[in-house]
């Protein structure tokens, strides 16, 4: 759309008028406050087959923790910092592409993690991390990603890479692991763009275990090397396994972050749900 932002009053705009020639009754609602999405949502599960969000990933993940295992399904219109969940769906970045969706898409139930943690319990679609990335994460605020774009997490990651005291991180699941930087994925990606596992699928029932055992600093630049080129299993040793739970603890204090939201701190608990979320996707989507 010639690289204009959109405003919410625009998105309102087309995504009425797309739901009125559907002859599909809307109602709308703004977000004031942190989690308030989360309230909508569930005032929303079950009383509408469709919840239509405009918002990031942050705010998805506030409505997919206010319709999860319900009835209800989700259709994403991308407008935040961050737009990977729809980047994983296929989802077109411009309002009046995504919102043909609504209509023209295919709905598909996907699984979701499920994470627990002595603060918060929360569902996630995307990916879980554990100590540095959740620590990178925490930094990555709105303003700076906005400032910086796809290389706000490098920027961070690099920024913290020689100062983080990389504790050792133990994994349950039913054996028991140990590695320096873990991620739980449902999903592909991480951090925008940037592809940390491979063989993850949001429809096969299971979550992608990835454990980054060496803590060396050229180890560790390996890791902002791949992360650069997109991919990064050809280049760092670690552990990959697929599970249904796991439970993550460490004898040092170390950070959660599900969807790029802080859920707390360690231990956490960790599960799938499978085909907790329906969800439009673009058409010919494949898991």
């Amino acid at each position: 759309m010639g690289g204009h932002r959109e405003t919410v009053e625009e998105i309102i705009e087309v995504v009425t008028e797309k739901c009125e020639r559907a002859k599909i009754k809307l109602d709308v609602e703004i977000t004031k406050y942190p989690k308030h999405a989360i309230e909508i949502a569930m005032g929303a599960r079950d009383k509408y087959d469709l919840v239509i969000v405009a918002g990031g990933d942050g705010t998805i993940n506030e409505v997919i923790n206010g319709i999860a295992n319900s009835r209800t399904t989700l259709a994403i219109i991308p407008f935040g910092t961050t737009n990977v969940f729809a980047l994983e769906l296929g989802i077109p970045l411009g309002v009046k592409e995504a919102s043909e969706l609504i209509t023209k898409g295919k709905k598909i139930e996907i699984d979701l993690g499920y994470a627990e943690t002595k603060e918060e319990s929360r569902y996630y679609s995307m990916v879980l991390g554990a100590g540095f990335g959740a620590l990178v994460t925490k930094d990555a605020t709105s303003e700076f990603r906005k400032k910086w774009g796809g290389l706000a997490y490098p920027i961070l990651g690099t920024k913290h890479l020689m100062t983080y005291k990389w504790p050792k991180i133990y994994v349950k699941h039913p054996s028991t692991s140990t590695g320096y930087f873990v991620i739980i994925a449902n999903s592909r990606l991480i951090w925008g763009e940037h592809q940390i596992a491979d063989a993850a699928s949001m429809t096969d029932g299971l979550l992608d275990l990835v454990i980054i055992d060496r803590k060396e600093w050229w180890s560790k630049m390996d890791l902002f090397f791949s992360l650069y080129a997109g991919r990064q299993n050809k280049f760092l040793p670690k552990e990959y396994r697929q599970i249904k739970e796991a439970r993550v603890y460490s004898r040092s204090k170390i950070m959660v972050e599900a969807d790029g939201e802080m859920i707390g701190t360690a231990p956490v608990k960790v599960k799938v749900v499978p085909k907790a979320l329906s969800v439009i996707a673009k058409k010919g989507w494949r898991a």
